[in-house]
């Protein structure tokens, strides 16, 4: 377990997305980069979608980061829907199993082969929101609300959430004008009204005005992530994604961004409301007092100081997990001898 400062275990980060983007690619990847920087602990990936290969891949990121079971480095499996359309697999995502090392040997194993090696969202859910301390965890929605919506629907989870959980922080919507399509909630607008109506705790949107105003660049990829993660699954999967030079959308990004660093000047937020959600998939804020709801709001001063922390956390080099004791108060002075006391071990 990573502790923060002053011996608290840094917050959980429970990440739930469809995987259709290459942006929830990348905000699989900085929370990681989060991680590494002891500003949140991944406890687990969960996907809204059956999609085996794809389930396959995002297993892959996560050992890419873990690394093997064992040595407090757990890999827990990936949460993935059995019911509903798998929709489309990028081509990318079979990249990093067909690139091999020096030995010839592969450099990432896809051990996702059935149904089996993936884990049941709802269980997953349970079991490691109860694992977290009270109020020290958060979840980040990039997609579809398909799983939480269903998670709200079993007896005692409401509480479990409300009790294990700070805040939600969904990428979706769209609340300015001109901010360009929104899709994430299209997919499924039952749930994202269930989620927005019934979630327990505080929830915070970013929309597609806050993705397209800070958009990931591409030219990271032949860059900072060359240099710090040359075997990065998450670049290769890029440079299969569209053309050299693409810069993408980044409201996942700025949504796990925003949850594991939320005292940062990043982006503003706006007062409280309440969100909608209506039938064509659009959404509306009306701010009002006592609202649960709010939406990040794009600060224009500070696109370089967003843009460089997607790059630098997203290409970091990964920090594998490992067991650390919370600090201890300085040591005692001998008065004899004018030096340090031994603790006992």
């Amino acid at each position: 377990m990573q502790f923060g400062r002053g011996g608290k275990p840094s917050a959980g980060a429970f990440f739930d997305s469809d995987f259709a983007t290459i942006d929830t690619f990348l905000a699989q990847a900085v929370l990681h980069g989060l991680q590494g920087k002891n500003d949140c602990r991944v406890a687990i990936v969960t996907m809204t979608r059956p999609n085996l290969p794809v389930a396959g891949f995002v297993d892959a990121v996560e050992r890419y980061y873990r690394g093997p079971a064992g040595n407090f480095a757990q890999v827990p499996p990936v949460g993935v829907r059995t019911e509903g359309a798998a929709g489309e697999t990028p081509a990318g995502v079979t990249a990093p199993f067909e690139k091999k090392g020096p030995d010839g040997k592969p450099l990432h194993e896809n051990k996702v082969r059935t149904v089996i090696d993936t884990g049941d969202p709802n269980t997953l859910f349970r079991n490691y929101l109860e694992a977290q301390n009270d109020q020290n965890a958060f979840f980040v929605l990039a997609g579809p609300a398909t799983n939480l919506a269903a998670a709200l629907q079993f007896r005692g989870m409401k509480e479990l959430i409300a009790a294990k959980i700070r805040f939600l922080v969904m990428a979706g919507g769209a609340f300015e004008a001109n901010a360009g399509p929104e899709t994430h909630f299209k997919a499924d607008v039952a749930a994202a009204k269930r989620v927005l109506a019934e979630w327990p705790t505080p929830v915070i949107l970013a929309g597609a005005e806050i993705g397209a105003a800070f958009p990931f660049p591409g030219a990271s990829i032949a860059k900072e992530f060359a240099a710090n993660s040359p075997e990065h699954p998450v670049a290769e999967l890029y440079r299969e994604w569209k053309t050299a030079g693409y810069n993408a959308p980044s409201d996942a990004l700025a949504a796990a961004l925003y949850a594991a660093r939320p005292k940062e000047t990043y982006f503003k937020v706006s007062e409280a409301g309440t969100v909608t959600v209506h039938d064509d998939g659009r959404t509306s804020f009306v701010a009002a007092a006592g609202g649960k709801h709010q939406h990040l709001i794009v600060d224009a001063s500070q696109r370089d100081k967003v843009v460089q922390a997607y790059v630098d956390l997203a290409s970091a080099k990964p920090v594998l997990p490992q067991r650390f004791r919370p600090p201890v108060a300085d040591k005692p002075a001998d008065p004899l001898l004018n030096k340090p006391v031994k603790q006992p071990e």
